[in-house]
């Protein structure tokens, strides 16, 4: 049997971004791939707008309601029309839950929608992985706009602050991988598993609606004995936050901002304690967020801290 590796899109309100994203994946190297798009968008314009765009590219595609899949007959392309928006796990776990159901699905990229590819960047961490079939992988993330530099080729995260940082961030592109610190999770925009991984580890958790969803599939995947990595000559280029409105290097928008310390409260209290380095490093964070003259947003920041999230 063919070992064919499912890739999941999430689109919401990105069409552009979606349509331009699965034009490159059309042009990879190798033919071992399927595309699940999955449209978490709150109206049924984008929903339109795929299945025109899929038309107008002659796509061999089918598209259906969020769990009615019963006229799949290995169609290259797949459109899943979510019930309701609940988050960037819930989304991709729609269409990792819709692969896992495949025989022929042995490996799963989660690929964020606002991404072009190499043509042998699927190729690369096939390559990769079957050399090293204990990891759970990413690519080297290179500013879409700026492509001769680095974004990320994964994160780190400070135990002291509980923050993460990007790794590579603003190296030249073809800096060595020995010359750069070992990740502790690979970019959410390109993260390569395999099925002995979901079959171990299980899907996303949707206790986080968006950041650290990684950081926590990583943290399950490492007591599984899988381990952070990432692959060199894998390239993916990166637009970087549209969706959301926020990006790592600029200001984010108030509802990024927002779910980034849901979602890192979430973690913390999962993984360690919310003891007075967690309130601690929360006040510090929410110091210079009023030094920026956000004091809105610091307010909303200081109700998350000291109360509960859901």
């Amino acid at each position: 049997m063919i070992q064919n590796t499912y890739i999941i899109l999430l689109n919401y309100h990105g069409i552009s971004d979606t349509t331009e994203c699965i034009q490159s994946l059309l042009n990879l190297s190798t033919n071992n791939y399927r595309i699940v798009v999955v449209d978490n968008s709150q109206n049924n314009e984008e929903w339109k707008k795929l299945l025109d765009f899929a038309r107008s590219e002659s796509l061999d595609y089918i598209s259906f309601n969020q769990e009615n899949d019963r006229n799949y007959q290995q169609q290259k392309v797949v459109f899943i029309k979510a019930q309701e928006n609940k988050g960037f796990a819930h989304g991709n776990n729609l269409g990792l839950k819709f692969a896992m159901s495949q025989e022929d699905a042995w490996y799963f990229w989660l690929l964020n929608n606002d991404t072009v590819v190499r043509p042998d960047s699927l190729t690369e961490l096939v390559t990769y992985h079957s050399q090293h079939p204990e990891t759970i992988l990413g690519s080297k993330l290179l500013y879409y706009h700026c492509p001769d530099k680095i974004q990320a080729v994964g994160g780190s995260f400070n135990k002291n602050l509980y923050i993460s940082t990007h790794i590579g961030e603003g190296k030249k592109y073809d800096v060595l991988k020995k010359d750069l610190p070992k990740i502790d999770y690979p970019i959410g925009a390109s993260m390569f598993v395999s099925r002995d991984f979901i079959d171990h580890v299980g899907f996303l958790s949707e206790d986080f609606f968006l950041y650290y969803e990684e950081l926590d599939w990583c943290e399950r995947g490492i007591d599984e004995k899988f381990v952070p990595d990432w692959c060199e000559t894998s390239i993916v280029y990166h637009k970087e936050g549209k969706s959301i409105g926020s990006s790592y290097k600029n200001k984010k928008s108030f509802f990024s901002e927002v779910q980034l310390f849901k979602s890192r409260k979430k973690f913390v209290e999962k993984y360690y304690s919310l003891s007075f380095k967690f309130y601690f490093s929360s006040l510090l964070l929410i110091l210079n967020r009023l030094r920026k003259g956000q004091f809105t947003l610091a307010n909303q920041l200081i109700k998350i801290t000291f109360n509960d999230v859901k």
